[in-house]
């Protein structure tokens, strides 16, 4: 009897990236890459490179760095790739008797994603399923990868069979998991308010089609339904502006200015659009986000971490990853 051929199959989780260092030239190469990016930054190219090289990466990466050093670990890497190499090495151990392989990769800095391809490629995989770590799609992320692998095989010969997961924003799995993380860290019914904060997005790019804010606050309605929350006890906002176009609203540095006088001082604050803490959730929630609140009169505050490591999520992510490969397993 003639053996079954199974074709080599792959998982490669895909996260946005981090600074090798929380130094100056650190910084500055990875915000080279990031902010060069046509889906981050869509500005004509003649007025916006020379912006970018000839004064924000003169300037930024100074400012930036010693924000990344509020943060970064005492084992010297980021929080946010020391938590995807925990989220890969958990699935790969969750997806063994599978015989896939799992890697992950960053799509801006190390490990590049464009090397990893050619890497697994080049190891003989013939079926790769790419996960981008960003439970709510928007061009400037999600399809950000899917233009990074096109752009890695376009030269190449042989192409594997490629699949791209889903957005996650609304899966059971991910609701149930933020609802453990959140009630593990927080007594609810000692806060005022619970803030979903989610990274901006320009308003532009929603009105163009961008499905991004629907399904933020889609993700929100579930899991304040989740933690049975009535509406005056929770709000969507959204953090992290850069430029000066109209972004979405409302602001999360403005929310939390706003909500002592509102009689909300007891607040706790999520970030469901992250699976992994990084400096827009250590650093500028949980550090000046705090201050925010509580100069402006607040009592109490509470950042939630994000899922990181916790075992509901990491059962959760191998849930995800088993549904995605679907008939390949």
């Amino acid at each position: 009897m003639s053996a079954v051929f199974t074709p080599k199959t792959a998982l490669l989780f895909v996260q946005l990236g981090t600074p090798d260092s929380p130094t100056p030239a650190g910084v500055r190469r990875y915000l080279a890459e990031f902010l060069a990016d046509r889906r981050v930054v869509d500005l004509h190219r003649a007025i916006w490179l020379p912006l970018l090289h000839g004064l924000i990466l003169r300037t930024r990466p100074q400012r930036s760095a010693i924000l990344y050093q509020h943060i970064w670990r005492a084992d010297g890497v980021s929080p946010l790739l020391h938590y995807s190499q925990s989220q890969q090495r958990a699935v790969a151990l969750a997806l063994q008797s599978a015989g896939i392989a799992v890697h992950y990769a960053m799509r801006y800095g190390n490990p590049s994603l464009a090397t990893l391809l050619h890497t697994l490629v080049d190891g003989g995989v013939e079926r790769l399923l790419i996960f981008p770590l960003f439970p709510q799609y928007s061009a400037a992320t999600t399809a950000s990868v899917l233009d990074a692998v096109q752009g890695a095989f376009a030269q190449r010969r042989l192409v594997p069979t490629l699949r791209f997961a889903q957005p996650f924003f609304a899966h059971s799995a991910y609701i149930d998991a933020w609802k453990a993380q959140i009630l593990s860290h927080t007594n609810l019914e000692q806060v005022d308010c619970l803030l979903f904060s989610f990274h901006g997005l320009p308003q532009r790019h929603v009105d163009e089609g961008d499905p991004y804010e629907r399904q933020c606050r889609q993700t929100a309605r579930l899991l304040a339904d989740a933690l049975q929350l009535p509406p005056d006890r929770w709000s969507v906002a959204f953090q992290s502006r850069f430029g000066r176009e109209a972004w979405l609203l409302p602001a999360t540095d403005q929310r939390l200015a706003q909500l002592p006088a509102q009689g909300k001082k007891r607040l706790v604050v999520a970030c469901p659009g992250f699976v992994s803490d990084c400096l827009e959730t250590l650093e500028e929630i949980a550090i000046r986000g705090r201050e925010c609140f509580m100069q402006a009169g607040g009592e109490q505050f509470h950042a939630v971490p994000c899922l990181n490591e916790s075992g509901p999520w990491l059962s959760a992510l191998a849930e995800i990853s088993r549904q995605e490969l679907s008939g390949w397993l």
